[in-house]
């Protein structure tokens, strides 16, 4: 989905990540960043300005059970290495696409655990210098972080975990990876739940009450479960359907565009707040 860049980028370090986005801060060019973009909508229409896109970067091992990795490294590259090494934490999180950089940013999480659990510290540049936050700094809440909505550009993350027994940790990874391949077929077009799970704690005690008890796990509704109520399952947008064994999956069938998503995002929100009172909220983002 999406149209051209104006002016595009790869990178595979940081500091090439850097000197790129002073560059268009000295001629006043738009910049925007992206890793993997597999939780990325583009626009249909061109792009202004430069879009970077980072990839790479190099993993370290230091003592204490700790890894330190450049934001472009691919996340399933750690997790698999925290499982060699035996450290846990990350287990969960495996089959999860994308980069390090952009699982911290949106607080990526599976199974009742978020990445921010491991998270030491990050590294970033936030346009004059480069600087630190610590855990708490990060502000960490589900599926959210201070990075999310600041101009920051993520350059390392600092992990630290704890010990673990490898063949287990292995166990439970390959257990995780056998239901998503069950949900998330190789080839799909989709960018994985493309709505937040609510927050029991962020809705109206009238809304609790038309909620099934059995459908809250972990003190979030699923938003899957709340779309499915409201017939969201198979429904059509121009060239995007949402799929027919689970509401919470846009799935491009080849012709899809920005339009049609935003179109289907609307549909979808109007129809759950009439019937739930329920804001959804995308975990997704359109760029």
């Amino acid at each position: 989905i999406g149209g051209e860049a104006e002016y595009f980028l790869r990178v595979k370090n940081s500091n090439n990540l850097i000197e790129a986005a002073k560059w268009a801060k000295k001629y006043k060019i738009p910049c925007k960043v992206f890793a993997g973009g597999s939780n990325i909508v583009f626009p249909d229409k061109k792009l202004k300005g430069l879009l970077i896109q980072f990839l790479g970067g190099k993993i370290e091992f230091v003592k204490l059970r700790s890894i330190i990795a450049d934001a472009g490294v691919s996340l399933q590259k750690i997790i698999q290495k925290s499982i060699n090494l035996g450290f846990s934490g990350l287990e969960t999180l495996s089959g999860i696409p994308g980069t390090i950089g952009g699982a911290i940013v949106g607080n990526a999480g599976a199974y009742g655990h978020s990445i921010s659990e491991v998270v030491d510290r990050v590294e970033f540049f936030d346009g004059k210098r480069i600087n630190w936050f610590t855990k708490r700094q990060c502000n960490f809440n589900y599926r959210e972080s201070i990075f999310k909505n600041k101009p920051y550009l993520l350059l390392r993350i600092f992990l630290k975990f704890k010990k673990g027994d490898s063949e287990n940790l292995r166990k439970i990874s390959r257990e995780i990876m056998r239901i998503r391949l069950q949900k998330y077929k190789p080839g799909l077009k989709c960018p994985g739940s493309f709505f937040k799970n609510v927050l029991v704690r962020d809705i109206s005690k009238r809304s609790l009450k038309l909620i099934e008890e059995a459908k809250i796990m972990d003190g979030k509704i699923p938003a899957g479960y709340l779309l499915e109520q409201v017939g969201a399952k198979s429904i059509r947008m121009g060239g995007i359907k949402i799929a027919d064994f689970h509401g919470n999956l846009f799935i491009n069938q080849g012709a899809g565009t920005a339009k049609d998503v935003r179109k289907m995002t609307r549909i979808l929100k109007d129809r759950v707040r009439k019937r739930f009172g329920i804001s959804l909220e995308e975990e997704i983002r359109f760029l």
